[in-house]
């Protein structure tokens, strides 16, 4: 038996248990209609089922054991290649979990029958082709599975190969885009008392720590400066001094205080 891990296994009776002649490979359909097919396809009057079904969201159903039994999905072409049904309509894409599915198939005929990676637009060639290619003697569906997702195809073959799929959100990401969307960003509030508050009303994140950085050392030195002024002032008291000498004592206090905390912080004294 044939059949893919992590489908939903659903089997049908409307297929052929005579073999398959050749392993071509895949045929995309579209359903031309949404939820799934396998109440329809296990009815012997309808005469029509399909070796696998994606639904919108990814989810795989296998009907038949691919590569030992065939379906009747494309009629002449289906001693020669498997089939796949999409959920949804010909003029809608495929979904990114639909294409990512499609390819697990894929992926996974690749590895069991060797089918190619490679786009194909034929009913003799190996590879990823379509349904209205056959013409006539494929059914005549020739609208199927529209352009859309015709259009798909190279992309379910590169996410077969191993390209990072859709439904991963880092995909691709590198660490210079991650720091260019953190601290890059635009259109974050300023504070209201920021020196250019009026023509510069939006920051960036790093703008937002530089001025916490600049009110620290601000309230470091102020800090400074007062535990300066109160030293001094505790010196003077006995001593017989004048006003004069009282504040000349704070002030040099204060200013020593402010530039030890400006270097100590900065690394630089003005």
């Amino acid at each position: 038996m044939a059949r893919m891990p992590g489908a939903v296994w659903r089997p049908v009776v409307n297929c052929h248990p005579d073999g398959v002649r050749e392993h071509r490979g895949l045929v995309l359909h579209v359903q031309d209609g949404n939820n799934s097919p396998f109440g329809w396809f296990n009815n012997p009057a309808s005469q029509s089922s399909s070796d696998f079904w994606v639904s919108k969201t990814g989810v795989i159903e296998q009907y038949v054991d691919t590569g030992v039994d065939y379906a009747w999905a494309q009629a002449a072409g289906n001693p020669y290649y498997a089939s796949v049904e999409t959920e949804g309509h010909p003029d809608e894409p495929l979904t990114p979990a639909q294409v990512d599915g499609v390819a697990k198939i894929y992926a996974w005929g690749h590895g069991e029958f060797a089918w190619p990676l490679t786009v194909v637009d034929s009913t003799s060639a190996h590879g990823l082709t379509w349904h209205g290619v056959g013409g006539t003697t494929w059914g005549g569906h020739t609208g199927c599975p529209g352009d859309l997702r015709k259009a798909q195809r190279a992309k379910i073959i590169a996410r077969a190969a191993g390209a990072p799929t859709e439904e991963d959100p880092m995909a691709g990401i590198t660490k210079q885009d991650i720091y260019d969307a953190v601290w890059k960003t635009d259109q974050i509030a300023g504070p209201s008392d920021a020196p250019d508050a009026a023509t510069n009303p939006t920051w960036q994140p790093q703008s937002w720590l530089k001025d916490i950085g600049t009110r620290v050392r601000a309230i470091q030195a102020t800090e400074s400066a007062q535990s300066a002024a109160i030293a001094a002032l505790a010196g003077q008291l006995g001593k017989n001094v004048d006003t004069a000498t009282v504040v000349a004592a704070v002030e040099k206090a204060i200013a020593a205080a402010v530039v030890h905390v400006h270097v100590d912080v900065t690394g630089q004294e003005s």
